[in-house]
């Protein structure tokens, strides 16, 4: 379950900088001059394959129904607290939004708890 969610989330943050990069060159100031951002292009490529490629390889081992759910909430996890620190978008929270926060991602996960239990029972 941890490559398909690890790949997701670096897919996530590195088509984020893709996009900066690109929007920045559509306004005239081109950014693709440097070999570093065709670097950031590539993994973003290369890791929504692989993402892909390891979904696969986790279905043909586990139930969807295992997979997927606990797929989601690895992703979610990894890409909330990793856009977080990459993005410095944590820097201006205050305690009450941390808590705020941390209580919302509980909120996400248990309701992929209930959700994936329920479609269990369905299923036996």
């Amino acid at each position: 379950f941890f490559p398909q969610g690890l790949m997701g989330t670096t897919t996530t943050l590195f088509a984020k900088s893709t996009i900066h990069l690109l929007t920045n060159s559509f306004l005239g100031d081109n950014q693709f001059n440097s070999i570093y951002s065709w670097m950031i292009l590539a993994v973003t490529v290369f890791t929504a394959f692989a993402q892909v490629y390891w979904i696969n390889m986790g279905l043909q081992r586990y139930d969807a129904l295992l997979q997927i759910p606990v797929f989601f909430v690895v992703w979610t996890l990894f890409d909330v607290v990793g856009g977080g620190v990459y993005f410095d978008e944590f820097s201006g929270f205050t305690p009450r939004q941390y808590g705020l926060f941390i209580l919302a991602i509980g909120v996400i996960f248990f309701g992929v708890f209930v959700l994936g239990d329920r479609l269990k029972k369905t299923h036996v």
